[in-house]
């Protein structure tokens, strides 16, 4: 059976021309929505959903216009779950697909890794396919991006190995003591090689965005100083080794806390877009900063919010270059919404609408974005009922600009 379209309703007092609801086989008490896309452009969501104390991660796929029914990847009573660091489906291949969960470390009080699953018939059915970080302390393993490489899959994660008392004092990473970004790559049997450091002291607990531009790997991050200074940066795959870190937008943000606000990237051919949240100055703002040349180089930032945000920003870019970008946003009534803005290929910006009525909560979660052909599709954690519940609906963009 699949799932169809009923309606096109009124969304949290926003006008009918700016959202229409898909019916979402997410159910009851499913949260952490994530979104990629097959081989083909269609969109896939995936989820978290609790079964008293089992938790499910599940998949569906967008197909003419509506969601299938779902697909379980995985389950487990000693999973991580978070809502923040959420699990991802991605395909590599047509018949080659990868997700990942994260699963509570036995004997480590806050410590958890990173699984992944495989599937060779893509996505129907999924195997274990072990952890991309084999340093055994009890510390934490997240905030994983997946991405396609030529038949193989990319692994971006942060690794709080150098944070562990047990690292021996001998290792030359021992003193700083920080959280660290790796990646790895993993083939369709689940052999990893390749293992890589990208930086040597990260935000412990910020979003990562990783994805092929210009035929190269390229990863965005929250960054950070001894100091504290907790800037965006990116690096990119280059002759082998992960190019040094290169500081977006020098924002200044200085704070000696985790703010729990990544960057997300977006690319189309050789036109690649990062925004991001920053709270520098005092301030809460939305950044968005373009590159022509497949992120080697990024121009100038450009603020894109208006009134003060509260970030979890995702984006869209379309085939002309221009974009859709939203981040939630708090009301005058306490409450919170999921804002939308269009951004023209020559950085014109239309209005701020608003789409979503969300919680200002944590439990919100972070609302994606993803494009399918001549739809624009927004998922989200719907709290607004006695229990969650993954919400998606079609953005209809042309009438934000």
């Amino acid at each position: 059976t699949i799932y169809f379209s009923i309606m096109l309703f009124l969304l949290g007092g926003c006008g009918e021309s700016m959202v229409s609801s898909l019916t979402t086989p997410a159910g009851v008490n499913s949260s952490a929505p994530n979104i990629s896309v097959d081989v083909t452009g269609n969109p896939i969501l995936s989820w978290q959903r609790r079964e008293e104390n089992v938790t499910i991660l599940e998949h569906s796929v967008f197909v003419e216009g509506a969601w299938s029914e779902p697909v379980e990847v995985a389950r487990g009573e000693d999973w991580f779950v978070n809502w923040a660091d959420i699990p991802a489906v991605q395909p590599v291949t047509e018949s080659f697909w990868a997700a990942h969960y994260l699963e509570r470390t036995p004997g480590g009080k806050y410590a958890y890794d990173v699984r992944m699953r495989l599937s060779d018939d893509g996505g129907k059915n999924w195997l274990d396919a072990g952890s991309p970080h084999q340093d055994g302390t009890f510390t934490e393993h997240g905030f994983v991006s997946l991405y396609a490489d030529d038949g193989r899959l990319g692994v971006i994660w942060l690794d709080g190995r150098e944070t562990s008392p047990q690292t021996a004092e001998n290792d030359h990473h021992a003193m700083h003591g920080g959280m660290t970004l790796r990646s790895v790559s993993m083939d369709r049997e689940g052999r990893y090689d390749n293992r890589q450091q990208i930086d040597d002291l990260v935000c412990d607990c910020c979003q990562t965005a990783a994805l092929m531009a210009r035929d190269t790997p390229l990863v965005v991050y929250r960054d950070r100083t001894e100091s504290e200074y907790r800037d965006i940066s990116s690096s990119r795959w280059l002759e082998g080794a992960w190019t040094p870190p290169q500081t977006l937008g020098e924002d200044g943000w200085q704070i000696s806390a985790c703010p729990v606000n990544g960057p997300v990237l977006v690319a189309t051919q050789d036109e690649v877009a990062t925004i991001w949240f920053s709270g520098a100055s005092g301030q809460k703002n939305v950044f968005l900063a373009r590159s022509s040349d497949g992120g080697k180089s990024f121009d100038r930032k450009m603020k894109i919010n208006e009134g003060s945000a509260v970030g979890r920003v995702a984006a869209v870019m379309y085939p002309d270059q221009s974009l859709l970008t939203i981040w939630i946003q708090r009301d005058s009534a306490g409450g919170a919404k999921i804002v939308g803005r269009y951004v023209s290929p020559e950085n014109v910006l239309g209005d701020v609408a608003e789409l979503v009525d969300v919680s200002p909560t944590r439990s919100s979660g972070f609302p994606k974005l993803v494009l399918s052909k001549s739809n624009t599709i927004l998922a989200w954690t719907d709290q607004t009922q006695s229990a969650p519940r993954v919400k998606t609906a079609r953005v209809h963009v042309e009438s934000l600009r």
